[in-house]
């Protein structure tokens, strides 16, 4: 009778586990592999992505003073803006200044940037990868001194000044990298937020690598992009992006049918380009909303008519308008607010590979 019973209960222990090993066979094969990993990054480098080694062929006639932007180095122009038949701030209505400024766009041929499917007439060429490109807003503000005249690749005047208080004031974007392995060539999955607090500086006024930042909880900035590595290259071709930004420059960054291409550098940096369509209004107001050596009225009405995506139905206006940014970001820890990590630091080139780009070898020997 008792090794009856015995039997029986091994038989019910037999069928309990088969029963358990059943059940968790999904969840054993949805699960991340041992080997999977995530890295963190801050962005610690951000700005409109400049490209002017031949100002003379793309802005023949600004280079050579026959046409002149309403900036700081010369006589103000006397911009005249109505509303309902009265005069107003033209900069706080570019839409009702009476005549287009007509600031120069750009002649040449080559822009940063990446295919992003537009028109063949409205195509750069990108002196990295030979390929065609878009990016109307480069055409657009190209030749004002505040983007041709600063030395490359450094950010835009009014951008750097910006920048560089927004660093030391205001929340930073905290970037994800996970994959099964990051030190070889697959499909990774990147996601953005917003840190809890401003970025930590280093000795030489950089941003510091290896701090930890808590992940801002509110998914207004959370974006998840889909991309791959190959050959040290992380690139993403398609999603969108929406990232909150503080004053006293960027406000949002704003993109879709998003592109990056970010290669790595020594010590575990990243850097490269991101690009897409943007609000080219949001974008003409980052200028509009502050005194700056700048012409934003001319911004304005170049971007309106260069517009290049987004048709409003009702009035046939485009209001979205193809653009790059060159960024870098350092490695960082990122945790939730709880202080667990969810992201770790480190030196180790994305890829396996120091796969550095030209535009970002530069960026390295500017901050030196």
């Amino acid at each position: 009778m008792k090794i009856e019973l015995n039997r029986k209960s091994a038989g019910r222990a037999v069928a309990r586990a088969a029963i358990l090993a059943t059940v968790a066979l999904p969840f054993v094969l949805s699960a991340k592999p041992a080997s999977a990993e995530t890295r963190g990054y801050v962005i610690s480098w951000f700005a409109t992505a400049v490209n002017t080694k031949d100002y003379k062929t793309d802005c023949p006639a600004t280079a050579s003073g026959t046409e002149k932007a309403d900036d700081d180095s010369g006589p103000r122009r006397n911009d005249v803006a109505l509303v309902d038949g009265k005069p107003v701030s033209s900069r706080s209505y570019p839409g009702a200044v009476q005549k287009d400024p007509g600031l120069e766009m750009i002649k040449g041929k080559y822009a940063y940037g990446f295919d992003l499917g537009g028109p063949a007439k409205n195509k750069f060429i990108d002196p990295e990868t030979g390929l065609k490109v878009d990016n109307q807003v480069w055409r657009a503000i190209g030749c004002h001194s505040n983007f041709a005249q600063r030395p490359y690749p450094e950010k835009p005047y009014t951008e750097a000044l910006g920048w560089d208080a927004l660093i030391d004031s205001s929340p930073g974007w905290a970037m994800q990298i996970s994959g099964a392995d990051l030190s070889k060539d697959g499909p990774v999955t990147i996601t953005l937020d917003r840190t809890l607090r401003h970025l930590e500086r280093d000795a030489n006024f950089g941003v510091r690598s290896k701090v930890t930042y808590a992940i801002d909880p509110a998914k207004r900035s959370h974006n998840v992009l889909q991309g791959e590595i190959k050959e040290g290259i992380l690139s993403v071709k398609t999603g969108e992006i929406f990232m909150v930004a503080d004053f006293p420059f960027y406000t949002q960054i704003d993109l879709t049918n998003t592109h990056m291409r970010m290669g790595a550098d020594p010590d575990g940096r990243i850097s490269g380009f991101w690009g897409g369509y943007t609000d080219w209004y949001a974008w003409a107001y980052l200028y509009t909303a502050r005194p700056a050596a700048a012409d934003p009225v001319a911004y304005y009405f170049n971007l309106k008519k260069l517009a290049d995506a987004d048709p409003d139905p009702a009035t046939g206006q485009n209001r979205r308008i193809s653009t790059t940014w060159r960024m870098q970001a350092v490695p960082a820890f990122l945790a939730e607010t709880d202080g667990k990590i969810i992201a770790t630091a480190s030196s180790e080139p994305i890829g396996g590979i120091i796969q550095q780009t030209p535009a970002s070898a530069e960026i390295r020997k500017a901050q030196k």
